[in-house]
């Protein structure tokens, strides 16, 4: 809210894609994968919350809501592990607290909720190239996340991207 009056034009980000994979952080469980109907419900429920901080609209700074489904459903997963699975090495995903707890926890992490840090990271790469986006707010326990969009904006196209927790 305080960007937005100070002239910002926030970006709400909703995980409609990314919901279908699941994020680990914080879990000591894989997340249950919901149907379209679950997650359609879902966003509607986070998008009334933002509607009370924030100002939706047409105007310079009014909010915009985006949905990470459009760019993340109609990908090709060779193009994409060709063009962006490169840039994350194995090692410094484990480096990351989020999975060093579920690991010390003896918690199963999935080959696909360990997927959903390449696919936060590009959504800051696609809301960047999108919406001209260069500084992304999350919690804590986001920063590794965070950290990968960063570092994926500056190795794929140069860009200078911001994180804050």
């Amino acid at each position: 809210r305080h960007f937005q009056r100070g002239g910002q034009k926030p970006i709400v980000l909703v995980g409609g894609g990314t919901t279908k994979v699941g994020d680990p952080s914080g879990k000591d469980a894989s997340r249950q994968l919901l149907d379209e109907e679950a997650i359609a419900s879902n966003i509607e429920g986070i998008s009334r919350v933002f509607g009370r901080f924030l100002t939706f609209g047409e105007g310079p700074t009014d909010a915009l809501l985006v949905n990470n489904d459009a760019w993340l459903s109609p990908l090709s997963y060779l193009a994409f592990l060709r063009d962006y699975g490169r840039h994350f090495t194995i090692n410094r995903m484990l480096s990351f607290e989020s999975v060093k707890q579920r690991l010390a926890r003896e918690s199963p992490l999935s080959f696909l909720e360990f997927n959903y840090m390449i696919l936060q990271a590009y959504d800051f790469l696609e809301l960047h190239r999108r919406h001209g986006a260069t500084l992304q707010f999350g919690g804590s326990d986001q920063w590794g996340n965070i950290i990968s969009g960063v570092e994926l904006g500056r190795r794929a196209d140069g860009a200078q991207l911001f994180g804050l927790t």
